[in-house]
């Protein structure tokens, strides 16, 4: 049972997205007949982002704002995350500004929760964002088992409904300068509780570009397997 939903949705530079992506969570959301909060984390954003969350304000009760310095994706969800336990939420949803989250698979995985002692993770059977971000997913997953002989299916896909009990367990094994933070969440989840993979398509970016570059997986993947390495043995 869901009483307390927090939305934790990172943004940076949406300007052309955001404004379409929160009206059509709200919505559905509001459809749900859950009590929720949509916390949107504004990550150091250089455009007109900030300005366009504070007139959605007056269209959003539930909206919530935070703004930050810049601190990458991951760490900002870590951050989201533990605020929004701090502030009472039962259940936690991240999503990301782009669009790319589809509304239509929430009464999914809102149908799929049992307890409050398991996680659902989409697991992106087909996407709209191209091949080569296909073949991203499957090097971090490759990467992840290699490194922790965890098989995650999408270990950093951003469509995900966690219980807030279980990631208090191990939000704060998560390092500060983990790059990737929310593989490692991924892990840690997996090894400590239980994640039901929900099957979703994946929509191409409503508007711009993706923050993390295709080339920038593959150049990281060195640290990326060092970390989780490193990570898990500590976390052992």
């Amino acid at each position: 049972m869901i009483n307390n939903l927090w939305v934790i949705m990172p943004v940076y530079n949406e300007e052309k997205s955001i404004i379409h992506v929160l009206n059509e969570w709200n919505k559905v959301l509001i459809n749900s007949k859950l009590n929720y909060t949509i916390c949107v984390l504004n990550d150091g954003s250089t455009d007109n982002t900030l300005n366009l969350l504070d007139q959605l304000k007056n269209s959003i009760n539930n909206l919530e704002i935070i703004n930050k310095q810049n601190s990458g994706h991951g760490q900002t969800c870590i951050f989201g995350y533990k605020y929004a336990i701090k502030e009472g939420a039962d259940w936690i949803l991240q999503l990301d500004s782009d669009g790319q989250c589809d509304v239509s698979f929430l009464n999914t995985f809102i149908n799929n929760v049992t307890n409050d002692s398991e996680n659902l993770f989409g697991n992106r059977k087909s996407r709209d964002d191209g091949f080569n971000r296909v073949i991203i997913s499957k090097f971090v997953s490759i990467f992840t088992f290699l490194s922790t002989g965890f098989w995650i299916k999408d270990g950093n896909v951003p469509y995900r409904l966690m219980s807030a009990k279980e990631l208090l367990k191990i939000i704060n094994r998560v390092p500060e300068d983990f790059h990737l933070a929310n593989i490692l969440v991924s892990v840690l989840l997996k090894k400590e509780s239980k994640i039901i993979w929900i099957p979703i398509h994946f929509n191409k970016r409503f508007a711009g570009n993706p923050s993390v570059k295709s080339f920038s997986f593959i150049k990281h993947g060195v640290k990326l397997f060092k970390q989780l390495n490193q990570s898990i043995k500590n976390n052992v």
